[in-house]
This record gives structure tokens, C-alpha cells and sequence, in this order.
């Protein structure tokens, strides 16, 4: 069975205009559009997009120029003051001053930055915007502080789903520092990072393979082949491979990410444990189930070497390892034994133990680590003993007046433990997950109600909504997918309860030459509904 791939095809085509209008007669190459890849990377992106051109500014003696965006809290243009006490005095003394454009540079900048890390993009586009023409007015285009702001409105851009506008903006930026500098410079990889991540989005993996192809040599030039800042970029081309089916390339490039960052690292020191984490989640991704357990054997053992068998952070490890079992296996590993699904109970046990022996381990710890054996027995069709654990976490949960928030939380509310894929596209292929705008096709949601048993299964499922109507063949497919989904069943006065009117709600497209000539309504027959 091959992976599933998580890239969406939509588009979304506006602000282009504002662009061009900023930038008057600026170069700038315009992609095809159409898949998507998650905000994460621009988020990433805007972390970095203007630290390698502050080192240089720094190097170089510049004037101070917009600070990188960096996520995190600390003060903002903290290397030199923008006046000198004196002025301050002056200024006070003057009384009430016009805001220069260097001051409203600033004031939107630090509001951008806000923007972006509450992921309120559409407010951050109309600052970045600003910001580009307050740049460009007082730098000049060709300049590098008007590369970094077109990068930080194609961030923006991204973060809308607005493809088309990010595309442009970046490849405005790369013009402007290729003309400054040259076609190898340093600060061309974060543009071109955030390109290859607007291309992926956009549905051309083949554009964005080049390109971040391209970042990665332009890093090999300047830190060298070893360098650990083109981690990201190489993260970022094997999602390339996977969208495009090219499995053993995206294999290839983990394990070089792998040996890059376990370069010059102990293999027997805790420094290595984020290697192989990284390395652990790959291979879950990547359906090599045998060959992540081995790696998290390892991260347990070098745990244990260097903190101790009661170590709280065994508890991850021991969980992840006790989890991979619910994964059907197909071993590639000779003479390995074949593991049984039940064989992860041993591991979660663990982890409980490790959670109660340690005295530095909170209740939430505890509770979580109980929840998760919990949890494996429902997934494992063994209901009657994760409710045995579920009624331990119950009292323990009521021991405490400020712990009750919790217990409403993860027991007095049903938690989906196993969720479905449905179809998004009516008559496509089900393995191909698409999301966003697609052009000449229509949007289509269905609301189905069900009830979830004590068992934690789908029962009793019922098509409330269905728009368009006439679609069938969709919604009895949804139907028979939500029989699949398994819950964490809600509790009430420490025993498991049925729970009604669930909801759930499956967004799809569609052409308009897929309805029915003569629609009807969509109705699920109660044949189609599911017992438990």
C-alpha cells in the first residue's frame, strides 16, 4: 500500500493588481496555480526571510533595517534605540511630532509581526502592502529591505491561500536580489524556500522541486555541503517527492536530513534523540512500521543509558513504540517476528509506570499517559478494558476541584480516536486528497447526525444535509466511511454512556455535468444506517 499524501489543490486569485501598482514596471514571473501545503513553512519562512540580510547589514555597517520575523517573544529592534535620550527630550519639549515614514515603517512592522503569529494573514496582507510601498519610497526597488518586504506579503499571501499573488511576490524579491547581488547569494534562499512552498500549494510540484532544488545548492555555496540551515529546505522537497508519487527520492532525502543532523553527534549521547525522532516520524509516514520501532528501541535505550529507567522522558518514546503497533505491518526487515497488534500494550504499560514511579511527574502526566493506554485498548477492539483504565482516570480526576476542567474535557466529552477520509472529490480517485479552490469546480457539504456507543463506534447514521442534492453515489460513500471512525466514549458519573446527535459535516467538489438531470433530494435510507 502506498503512503497517502496530504497536498490540496486550491486557487485563489486576488491582489495581484496591488502588486504590480507597487512595484510600477518591477520583473516578475508569474506560475501556473493550482495544490497546497500547510502555512507552517511560511510561517517558517517569515522567521528567517531576513536574517541572513540583517548578518550582512551588520557585517557591512548599514543602517538598521527590518527586523527578521522571528515568532517568538522579545523585544523588537532591540540592537540601537531609535533616539538617543536627547532627542527624546527635544522631541518632548517640541511637543507632538508627525510620524516619519521610518516611525510608520516601523509601527506597521511590529503589527505584521502580530498578525502573522496570531495567523490573522488577511490583516497581515493589507500591512505587508503598506509596508512594500512605505519600503520602496524610502529605499529605493533595488534594494534588499524591498526584497525582504515582497517576501513578507507573499507570506501573507500564502497564509490567504491567495497562490498566485505569493508567487509573484517571491519571484519579485529573487529579481531584485539577483540585480543587487548575483544568482548565488545567500539571501536568495529564503525567497526561493517560500516559492517552492507557493508552487507546492499551488498544485506544480514540478516547479517547486527546481526551486527548492536550487535553495539547497545556493546553501551548499556559501555554508557548505554539511550546513544544518538547509534542514528545512530538504523537509520541504521530500513533501516535493511524496506529491508527486516519488517515494524512494523522499526516502533518500530523510536520511540525508538524518545524517546531517546526526553529524558530528555521540550516538550514544542524549544530542542524538531529535535525529532520530525525526528520523522515528518519517518512517511512521512513510508506512516502514518495523524500522521505526527499531529507532524507538534505540531512543529508549539511550535514554536509559544517560537518565535512568524512570526517566519522564521515556514516556514519549515508550508511547510512540506502543502506538505503532495499531499500524497494519508489512515488514521489510529479514527473519523479523511478525508483531501482533496487542504487543503495543506492553509499552503504554510502561509508560504508566515510568509516569508513577517518578516524582516529578504531575497529574497531567499521569492522565495522559493512562489515556493513552486507554485509548489503545478501544482502537484495539478491547472496550471493556479501556474502560476499566477510564474509570481509574475518572477518580482521579475527581480528587480535585481544579482538576474537573480536565475530566470534562477528555472524559465527559466524546473524543474521535480514529477519524475517516471521505471522498473530496466526487468520481475521483478517494486516495487523492484535494482541498481548496479548484477551477470549474463547485463546492458540495453533506451534515450527517450519529450517535457513538459505549464502544466508541458510529452508529445509528443519519444524512441530515445534503447540497447539492442528487449526489448519491457521495454521500452513501461518506456513510459507509463514518462506520469506520472510533471514539474515546463520553462518560457521565464514572460509567461509559451512549451519546446522541453527533455531528459531522464533509466538505467535497464536484462538476455541475455531475448532477442529475432531474435532482432529488439526498436522503440516506435507513438501510444504510449502522448498529452497533
Amino acid at each position: 500500500m502506498k503512503p497517502s499524501v496530504e497536498n490540496a489543490n486550491s486557487v485563489a486569485v486576488f491582489g495581484s493588481a496591488a502588486l504590480i501598482c507597487l512595484l510600477g514596471g518591477a520583473s516578475a514571473a508569474l506560475a501556473q496555480v493550482g495544490s497546497t501545503t500547510d502555512a507552517e513553512l511560511a510561517a517558517n519562512t517569515a522567521a528567517e526571510s531576513v536574517d541572513a540580510a540583517a548578518a550582512a547589514s551588520d557585517a557591512a555597517g548599514e543602517e538598521e533595517e527590518l527586523a527578521p520575523i522571528v515568532l517568538e517573544e522579545r523585544p523588537l529592534f532591540e540592537e540601537e534605540p531609535y533616539f538617543d535620550q536627547a532627542d527624546e527630550e527635544e522631541i518632548v519639549d517640541a511637543g507632538p511630532q508627525p510620524e516619519s515614514d521610518e516611525q510608520r515603517l516601523r509601527r506597521l512592522f511590529v503589527l505584521y509581526l502580530d498578525a502573522v503569529s496570531d495567523n490573522m494573514f488577511a490583516e497581515a496582507d493589507s500591512l505587508a502592502k503598506q509596508i512594500v510601498e512605505l519600503t520602496i519610497r524610502i529605499h529605493g526597488l533595488d534594494s534588499h529591505e524591498s526584497a525582504k518586504a515582497l517576501t513578507n506579503l507573499a507570506i501573507a499571501q500564502h497564509g490567504i491561500d491567495d497562490y498566485e499573488s505569493a508567487i509573484l511576490n517571491y519571484n519579485a524579491a529573487i529579481d531584485i536580489i539577483e540585480r543587487v547581488e548575483d544568482r548565488l547569494h545567500s539571501g536568495l534562499i529564503n525567497p526561493l524556500r517560500g516559492l517552492g512552498a507557493a508552487q507546492l500549494s499551488s498544485g506544480r510540484p514540478d516547479l517547486a522541486r527546481a526551486t527548492f532544488d536550487r535553495a539547497v545548492h545556493i546553501s551548499h555555496v556559501n555554508e557548505g555541503p554539511h550546513n544544518l540551515e538547509q534542514v528545512e529546505t530538504l523537509q520541504s522537497l521530500a513533501e516535493t517527492y511524496i506529491a508527486v508519487g516519488e517515494f524512494d527520492e523522499a526516502i533518500d532525502v530523510q536520511k540525508r536530513i538524518y545524517y546531517l543532523q546526526a553529524r558530528n553527534v555521540d550516538s550514544k549521547s542524549v544530542d542524538i534523540i531529535p535525529a532520530l525522532k525525526t528520523r522515528a516520524n518519517w518512517q511512521r509516514r512513510m508506512q516502514l512500521y518495523e524500522q521505526e520501532r527499531y529507532t524507538w528501541r534505540r531512543i529508549i535505550s539511550v535514554i536509559e543509558k544517560n537518565e535512568g529507567k524512570n526517566s519522564l522522558g521515556l514516556i514519549g518514546p515508550l508511547t510512540e513504540l506502543g502506538n505503532s503497533y495499531l499500524f497494519v505491518n508489512y515488514t521489510d526487515v529479514p527473519y523479523a517476528q511478525p508483531a501482533s497488534i496487542t504487543s503495543g500494550e506492553i509499552y503504554l504499560k510502561r509508560a504508566v509506570r515510568v509516569a508513577e514511579a517518578n516524582p516529578e511527574a504531575d497529574w497531567n502526566i499521569l492522565i495522559d499517559s493512562m489515556l493513552e493506554l486507554g485509548d489503545y485498548y478501544v482502537l484495539t477492539e478491547r472496550a471493556n478494558r479501556g474502560h476499566r483504565v477510564y474509570r481509574e482516570v475518572w477518580k482521579r480526576l475527581s480528587e480535585d476541584e481544579a482538576r474537573l476542567k480536565a475530566r470534562f474535557d477528555k472524559l465527559e466529552t466524546v473524543v474521535v480516536l480514529q477519524n475517516v477520509a471521505p471522498p473530496k472529490m466526487y468520481g475521483g480517485d478517494p486516495a487523492v486528497p484535494v482541498s481548496g479552490d479548484l477551477p470549474g469546480f463547485e463546492t458540495g457539504s453533506a451534515v450527517f447526525q450519529y450517535s457513538v456507543t459505549t464502544r466508541g463506534r458510529a452508529t445509528s447514521i443519519r444524512l441530515l444535509e445534503a447540497d447539492p442534492p442528487g449526489l448519491d453515489d457521495m454521500y452513501q460513500a461518506v456513510g459507509r466511511e463514518l462506520r469506520r471512525m472510533l471514539h474515546r466514549p463520553r462518560f457521565a458519573a464514572g460509567e461509559p454512556v451512549r451519546t446522541d446527535s453527533v455531528t459531522y459535516t464533509h466538505t467535497f467538489y464536484y462538476r455541475q455535468a455531475d448532477l442529475p438531470s432531474a435532482p432529488g433530494s439526498a436522503e440516506q435510507s435507513d438501510d444504510d444506517a449502522s448498529t452497533d
